[in-house]
């Protein structure tokens, strides 16, 4: 352990380290403080699976949830939640936010895949995750959300969402990736913004190990013809990697796109990271 280990946590605070034993990669510590939980089942494969999830069911006004993630070497995890996070209503202005802080050792795999993000009617929303990669460990990072709950008539009605995204290497950024939406400075039901679209998605994928599967993806959305779905993308080739992007009509609809194109995952996880839930 680390000398950080004993140093107490503050509230929504937690930090998990990966140590591979054996053949398998096991959560060696764990440490989190309310509203912040985090599980470690059981489940077949090398990989470790972290659920983060928050008591109350989503993320209320002055909640700041922040993850210390620590991957040791020739370690596999994967990072997700049980369902959406929910993001309730803010009041006065004032939002709450994520953050994470992952560090991935030599060797090392992090997939992170939580289930899309929903903001409420007046939510005020800031993510910012950090990962720091060994010279040859790799990262799957998927990030997406959707317009609101629109079964009960809210589209883009959040206050605000920001998400930030840093992929360094050995002190190198690889990417830096950002996204602010403010719909009450702009209409993003708009059709030169979302249009009919309700649900966008960012893949970003890092590492020699992803080579093929990289190529694989970027070859596929670039001589596809358009679908009756109605799902767009994009891909944008990186050093080292790709960031590919997506929107569609909903949710149901993109999952089963990112399900798809992602589905090589099982060759390094065992299963995907939605087999067990939709």
């Amino acid at each position: 352990m680390g000398p950080l280990s004993a140093v107490p946590l503050r509230p929504g605070q937690g930090r998990l380290r990966v140590t591979r034993i054996g053949q398998r990669s096991h959560v060696t510590s764990n440490r989190a403080t309310n509203p912040l939980k985090l599980w470690v089942p059981r489940r077949p494969g090398p990989a470790s699976w972290i659920y983060a999830t928050t008591f109350g069911g989503g993320l209320v006004a002055g909640d700041n949830v922040q993850l210390d993630l620590d991957l040791e070497n020739d370690t596999t995890a994967v990072l997700t939640t049980q369902a959406s996070t929910k993001v309730f209503r803010s009041l006065k202005d004032r939002g709450c936010g994520q953050q994470l802080q992952a560090h991935v050792g030599p060797g090392a795999t992090l997939v992170i895949a939580p289930d899309p993000l929903v903001c409420f009617r007046g939510a005020i929303y800031q993510q910012h995750n950090r990962v720091h990669l060994a010279d040859d460990a790799t990262l799957v990072h998927i990030d997406w959300l959707t317009s609101g709950r629109m079964a009960r008539g809210e589209c883009w009605h959040f206050g605000r969402l920001r998400t930030r995204l840093e992929v360094i290497r050995s002190d190198r950024m690889l990417l830096l990736d950002s996204l602010d939406l403010v719909p009450r400075q702009s209409k993003l039901d708009n059709p030169l913004r979302m249009g009919h679209h309700h649900c966008l998605a960012t893949v970003v994928l890092f590492g020699e190990t992803l080579a093929k599967a990289i190529e694989s993806i970027r070859e596929s959305v670039t001589s596809d013809q358009p679908r009756e779905d109605s799902c767009l993308e994009a891909v944008s080739p990186r050093e080292e990697g790709l960031v590919w992007r997506l929107v569609g009509p909903n949710s149901e609809t993109v999952g089963r796109r990112l399900k798809q194109r992602l589905a090589f995952l099982t060759d390094h996880l065992q299963e995907t990271p939605w087999e067990r839930k939709w």
